[in-house]
């Protein structure tokens, strides 16, 4: 009984030296960017079922369906969930307390004289248990708990991150589809304006030369319509990946590229600089580090192990308690090295934050400057030179047609028209993506403009 109750006492000593501390890393709460869709979530055994994906995308394609697909069969975005689970597993292994030894010793036997047989022999049972001291368990489990947040982490940036690269190709896809039916309406007019060429030519009024002229306009504009098919089908396939695609199966992509978000002041993008996940993060970092010099100052202290139990005497059949304590001297070993270490590599730590805080202020005020600039680009281009360049075209066809205007007059006018298309289209392009920059960097969506 002695023995039970010295073992019990060492348990209870091993639990309240071990308590774990409260963990200040925080799992993050979801962003509200791209909230309201459900993203995959690994399940909570490893022999679980994960929820079921849903088809693929087919026929027309919106936003809302393109980004519903991608959180829900992203492949990148699984593996960061099982991360969490992983973590999760190892915070419940941290939790767990040294397990007990049993030691049995039979002395005194199989010698010789009086010692040949067992009728000398002593037997000692022992019951081990490893006392953790310096709060080594408390710490472990700290640095469990901050693996675990840093990886929920991951998981939600990845997210936020998958939202915006999954947006910003189905932009892609828009821009590509809108330059391809424009590289269409460009090879009819040219291979117009050469059925035109030819009929001046038969009637006398036109020279050969503006014949030829004419044919190779209609082959470029061909070999243009074929390379914006090519980019088409590339910006599909860029899109299709993101939710796991091995070929692009929806139709085409439906959506208005001429709804702009609204530009955020530079007022309230300063007040989401420290709720960004760019920034936010690297306070789990930090609090990991802290947890790691804990940990590294906890193994400062030795551990102890206490052993306790019967031991019998064969010669007089009489019982006695046996205990034994075993104390590690840290002479050579204080672990000062370790604890230097980790005080560095903290001191690293703070230096990346502050330089990913300044890299997300850098990267917000480019982005909303990028937006403001581009979006008036556009503005400017529908507003003015769009109108412009596609009444020239017409009145010019026209005249050509009735003689009135050389051919090079309208070859020039519909290059003038495609390149103000084109950089009106850029200009969109680069407003939706500079927006989504924005959304990526404080988590928060932009409203769109009316």
């Amino acid at each position: 009984m002695r023995c039970i109750a010295l073992l019990r006492c060492a348990g209870v000593i091993a639990l309240v030296l071990g308590i774990a501390p409260k963990s200040r890393a925080q799992a993050p709460a979801p962003y509200p960017v791209g909230r309201e869709y459900p993203a995959f979530e690994a399940p909570t055994s490893p022999g679980g079922q994960s929820q079921a994906a849903p088809d693929e995308p087919t026929g027309v394609l919106r936003l809302d369906q393109a980004l519903a697909a991608a959180l829900l069969r992203n492949a990148e975005l699984a593996a960061d969930a099982y991360e969490v689970r992983a973590r999760e597993a190892a915070l419940l292994q941290a939790r767990a307390h040294p397990n007990p030894t049993l030691t049995v010793e039979l002395e005194d036997f199989a010698g010789s004289g009086d010692f040949s047989g067992f009728d000398r022999a002593q037997t000692t049972l022992l019951l081990g248990q490893l006392i953790e001291l310096g709060g080594k368990r408390g710490a472990r489990i700290g640095v469990a708990a901050a693996d675990r947040e840093l990886a929920a982490w991951g998981y939600e940036v990845r997210r936020i991150g998958l939202l915006v690269r999954t947006a910003g190709l189905f932009v892609d896809v828009l821009a590509a589809q809108e330059r391809h039916r424009l590289a269409g309406e460009s090879l009819e007019l040219a291979r117009a304006m050469r059925q035109v060429s030819t009929r001046r030519l038969r009637a006398g009024i036109a020279s050969p030369a503006e014949e030829i002229r004419a044919g190779v306009e209609a082959d470029v504009a061909g070999v243009e319509y074929e390379h914006t098919e090519h980019e088409l089908a590339t910006a599909r396939q860029a899109l299709a990946a993101t939710w796991a695609g091995e070929v692009a199966r929806f139709e085409r992509a439906e959506g208005d590229l001429e709804r702009l978000p609204a530009l955020p002041s530079e007022a309230e993008l300063a007040q989401r600089i420290d709720g960004s996940p760019e920034v936010t993060r690297w306070r789990t970092e930090l609090s990991r580090r802290d947890a790691s010099r804990a940990r590294a100052e906890s193994e400062r202290v030795p551990d102890v192990t206490l052993h306790a139990g019967p031991r019998w005497h064969s010669e007089t059949d009489d019982a006695a308690v046996v205990v034994l304590l075993t104390v590690p001297l840290p002479l050579w070993d204080r672990r000062r090295g370790a604890v230097e270490e980790t005080e560095f590599r903290r001191a690293k730590l703070a230096a990346e934050s502050h330089a990913a805080r300044v890299r997300t202020v850098t990267d917000l005020v480019t982005a909303r400057v990028a937006l403001a600039a581009s979006s008036e680009e556009a503005h400017l281009l529908r507003e003015r030179v769009l109108p412009g360049t596609e009444k020239a075209v017409e009145v010019l066809r026209r005249g050509y047609e009735q003689g009135r205007f050389a051919q090079i007059e309208v070859i020039d006018a519909e290059r003038a028209r495609l390149a103000a298309r084109e950089q009106y289209l850029q200009a969109l392009t680069e407003a939706h993506h500079s927006a989504q920059q924005i959304e990526r960097l404080t988590g928060v969506p932009l409203e769109v403009q009316p």
